[in-house]
């Protein structure tokens, strides 16, 4: 019986320790490259560090705090990617469900249309930019030269403030929207048949089966799309820099490029190590926003 007992007691340590040995590797890597780096550029915030610090820097408290908001070029590019969060992340969202639900209708050729939608996502984001960036550019782009053909004066696309950061959240759109979809599209063939069914046999429209049956079923989709969204428009930075480069008068200037030149172009790491806070700051924000909508929803 002791014997026994033992064995037993073996086993369920087993089953208990087992999983964790596997997932040690994965935690390992994340603790190292994730979880160290981001502690590092938490101290270095508070120091006076730059790329030609040799040794430990000197700690200066919040002093990189007080430069960062006290200076309007970082004040401006921190306002245009929350403003390009604020745009993009409803219009990928809306645009993902949408092509999802078409894409799930019983129509011909399923699997084309899956795959031209899904295409742009596997193109790299600085391909992205030089595509866009062909095709509007100012006097021999495909979108000028088409609207000169048609007697219509060209559009200075990358001079003009507002077009060019509209061709941003254009050129976001249309390389990301697929990723989405496919996260949509998952999620619509999970929801059960019979549900649909019940709402047919009390007169339901197409309408009201959308609103009242498969949109509250997205519930753990729509959650996971508004924040996986938010995280990568708050990152953007490849696809802007060879698109538009931060202009004109750096109204495509965002967060993660002005931080990146204040580190390397002007070799301050502790002000943009500071900045990252910041930037990391308003990503939880945005997140645990989304986080309370979805409960209150739930609630509802």
């Amino acid at each position: 019986m002791r014997q026994k007992t033992q064995s037993y007691r073996a086993y369920i340590m087993k089953q208990k320790i087992v999983p964790y040995l596997f997932l040690l590797p994965n935690l390992l890597i994340f603790a190292i490259f994730i979880i160290l780096p981001a502690l590092i550029g938490i101290y270095y915030s508070f120091t006076d560090m730059t790329l030609f610090t040799f040794g430990s820097p000197d700690w200066i408290g919040l002093e990189n705090y007080k430069t960062m908001f006290s200076n309007p070029d970082f004040m401006a590019a921190m306002w245009n990617t929350i403003k390009l969060v604020v745009v993009t992340v409803p219009l990928m969202f809306g645009a993902a469900l949408l092509i999802a639900t078409l894409i799930v209708q019983p129509i011909k050729a399923k699997g084309f249309f899956r795959a031209v939608y899904y295409w742009p996502v596997m193109i790299s984001a600085i391909v992205v930019g030089i595509i866009w960036q062909w095709i509007l550019s100012g006097d021999f782009g495909l979108f000028n030269t088409t609207l000169k053909a048609l007697g219509i004066n060209p559009i200075q696309t990358f001079i003009n403030p507002d077009f060019a950061w509209w061709s941003v959240v254009f050129a976001i759109l249309w390389s990301r929207s697929g990723y989405y979809m496919i996260i949509f599209v998952a999620a619509l063939l999970s929801i059960p048949e019979t549900l649909y069914e019940a709402a047919e046999m009390d007169g339901a429209t197409k309408v009201q089966k959308f609103l009242f049956v498969t949109y509250p079923s997205l519930r753990a989709a729509r959650l996971m799309v508004f924040i996986l969204v938010t995280m990568e428009i708050f990152k953007t930075y490849p696809l802007v820099v060879t698109l538009t480069g931060g202009g004109p008068f750096d109204a495509t200037t965002f967060t993660v490029q002005y931080i990146y030149e204040t580190a390397f172009q002007k070799y301050q790491v502790g002000l943009a190590s500071a900045m990252s806070v910041m930037m990391l700051i308003l990503v939880t924000i945005f997140t645990a926003f989304n986080f309370f909508m979805s409960k209150r929803g739930e609630n509802k």
